[in-house]
Order: C-alpha cells, then structure tokens, then sequence
C-alpha cells in the first residue's frame, strides 16, 4: 500500500492512475469528500497528525504531494507546505514508514524572493533532516490534462482585445508534462538508490514567457496585439486587487515568481529515471 497525500489533485490524480494501473494498493488522504478513482481515500487534513498516522499505517511508502500556489484564509504557505510536511515526517515515524517521496519546487532556495520558494526549501530541510529514506523533487511549470494554469491562460487569451505581458515577457520557463513527473515518481518508487536525493524536473525546452503565450496563443487561434504592462505599475495593483478580490488572477508573491527564471538542468532526470521528457507541443490537444 501507497499513502500518497494530495492524491486528488492535479499530480495526484495522474500519478493515481498510474499506480493502480501498475496493480499497486493506493490510499489517498483528501479533505471534504473529495474522490481519487479506484483508490482507497481517507478524509483528513494534512495537518491532522493521528489522521495521517492512521492512514499511514501498513503503507510501505508516503507520496507528499500537498502543496498550495496562493495563500487562502487558514491555508498559509508556513501552515501548509512547512506545518503540513512536518506533520508527514512525524506520521512517518509513528507509523514506522521509512520511505518518503516528497514533492517541492524548481526555485525552492534559502532566502527566495517569494515565500512559496522559501517555504517549499524549509519543508526540504526538515525530510532532509527526517532521517527517512526520502527523495526530493522539484518540477519547473507543469502542463497536462487538469491543469489549472494553462487553463487560466487560455482564459487570458481569449478575454479582452489584447494579450496582456508583465514586463518583458522574457522570464524563461521550462514546462514539463505531468505523465513525466509521475514517471519520476513511480521510478524513485523502485529505485533505492534515488534515496537521499533531490532531482530537478523539466521539459526538453525553454520559453520566455512572451514565446509560451504565442505558442498557446496559436494553438488556440487567437491572433490578437500584445501589451506590455510595466512592473512598477503592476505590483502595487496586483497588491491591492489580489486583497480584495478573492478571484483575482494572480498575487504578489507570484508576480515575484513571474519575475524570475525557472529552468534547470535535466542530465539527472534523464540519466536516473531514463527519461526523454515530451515537449509541450506534442501535448497541447491534451
């Protein structure tokens, strides 16, 4: 049995599939009635320790996926990826399970500009310190059916007489299709000598951010004017906009992530997991 944490979400529902695709017992810890196939959900929060004890217990390995992108009433990036993941590793130990995958961030780092960043690289310090036999991984943009990113620029595609731009639109990004993280996932599962390491994901390509808008933009086919909105003027209104409107696209701290590049490196991927990742634009009907 697998405990995989997050397993209703956009990586957890894929890497759910998969897993019980292969014929492995899958059992997911979810809140609020919340479904994940075939496998065996338990409700609970992610900072619940006896409710992540019980549902720990008899697994052979936890998948800590849980994660949030913007900050809610009661859901802080502290309280979720660093409370959260330090509740994982005590339900680890009291459930006596000493295999530990754990889901961070391309750009999680010590003094990060965000404190999504920052957060993801305190919960990394504290599976690094578990003494669990844990691997790390930390994915670029992810992209794939469920995705809500690429839906939420498609919308912004298709609203509005132009195509908005933050700054320069050069900011660069390497998107990875989610069946490929999942394949890293599941080949740590079989590989013990992945213990003990923390492996960067990311696509065969980097984009600015102007030229990942145009690629979707075309495949959409949406052919409107580009316009560049100055960041000086962006970041008080984003400040104020994402504060009182809850909708709002998009925040301060991921404006600042925006801001910044998100590539990596991906000769470990490739030589660990055997790993040729897909580019996007074979998966854009996806």
């Amino acid at each position: 049995m697998i405990l995989i944490t997050g397993g209703a979400g956009f990586v957890g529902r894929h890497l759910v599939t998969r897993l019980l695709g292969q014929g492995e017992e899958v059992r997911v810890l979810a809140r609020g009635g919340a479904e994940a196939g075939d496998a065996n959900v338990v409700q609970g929060d992610i900072r619940d320790l006896s409710a992540l004890v019980s549902a720990a217990r008899g697994c052979r390995a936890v998948i800590h996926l849980v994660g949030i992108i913007r900050e809610g009433a009661g859901a802080s990036f502290q309280q979720v990826h660093v409370g959260g993941t330090r509740t994982v590793v005590q339900a680890c130990h009291e459930a006596q399970v000493h295999r530990l995958l754990h889901m961070s961030a391309l750009g999680a780092r010590p003094g990060a500009s965000s404190r999504y960043h920052r957060t993801k690289w305190e919960a990394e310090e504290l599976v690094r310190a578990s003494g669990l036999g844990a691997t790390i991984f930390r994915p670029s943009v992810m992209f794939g059916a469920g995705n809500s990113f690429l839906a939420q620029v498609r919308a912004l595609l298709h609203r509005g007489p132009v195509i908005p731009i933050i700054g320069d639109g050069t900011s660069l990004v390497q998107p990875i299709w989610v069946e490929d993280v999942v394949s890293c996932f599941v080949g740590a599962l079989a590989d013990p000598d992945t213990v003990g390491h923390a492996y960067e994901l990311g696509g065969p390509e980097t984009f600015g951010f102007q030229q990942l808008l145009e690629l979707l933009a075309e495949a959409e086919g949406v052919d409107k004017p580009k316009l560049h909105l100055p960041v000086w003027l962006m970041r008080p209104a984003v400040s104020v906009l994402s504060r009182l409107l809850s909708r709002f696209p998009l925040t301060s701290d991921q404006l600042t992530m925006l801001m910044e590049d998100n590539i990596c490196d991906i000769t470990g991927m490739r030589e660990t997991f055997g790993l040729e990742p897909a580019p996007i634009r074979e998966q854009l009907p996806d």
